[in-house]
């Protein structure tokens, strides 16, 4: 992420400034970062993910969205788009969110400590967020945040392609194949 030259933007700066544009910016306290770019694997990934949660609950009143959603974290003044987030019963008529209650982020080499930092002490201000998911694209690798109180994560991990993450809050599974589905790890 870069950012934008201007000292301060207000928060319809920000939403002219992609409508403008066509590119997608995260924004925090009044500073805009334009986004980079993905993979073929993080992209493969993010749309397993979404696929996979989607079939999941598609008899079911949460709603799943990729990251062409924005996300709104008050707390922090901040908008940014997280690779997946599930919703329930979303009903807003608006350009972002607000109380996902699981996240996906794919990992990628330029943003994985922010996304283990920073972008994860944001999200933790989130109320309703059950699940923070991190996913490796160089190896089957996935970390599971799951929230046992206000103050406390439990981190579980997932590292062989025949597990699957338990999503107890809803008494469902999702499995590392569906993940990794047509992800080549010996491919360079």
């Amino acid at each position: 992420m870069q950012a934008i030259d201007k000292q301060h933007f207000s928060h319809e700066e920000y939403f002219a400034l992609e409508e403008q544009e066509q590119i997608r910016y995260e924004y925090m306290a009044g500073e805009v970062f334009a986004m980079t770019g993905g993979t073929v694997k993080h992209s493969l990934i993010s749309v397993n993910c979404l696929s996979s949660l989607a079939n999941l609950f598609k008899n079911t009143q949460c709603n799943v969205f990729n990251s062409d959603l924005k996300l709104k974290i008050p707390e922090h003044d901040k908008f940014c788009y997280p690779d997946v987030m599930l919703l329930y019963k979303d009903t807003s008529q608006s350009n972002f969110i607000e109380e996902p209650e699981l996240i996906i982020e794919v990992l990628s080499e330029s943003t994985e400590s922010y996304d283990r930092g920073l972008k994860f002490e944001h999200y933790r201000s989130i109320k309703k967020l059950k699940y923070y998911l991190l996913v490796s694209q160089e190896r089957v690798h996935v970390e599971l945040y799951f929230r046992q109180d206000e103050k406390h994560w439990i981190l579980s991990e997932f590292t062989e392609m025949d597990e699957s993450i338990k999503l107890d809050k809803w008494q469902m599974n999702l499995p590392l194949s569906e993940i990794y589905y047509h992800i080549d790890f010996n491919q360079e």
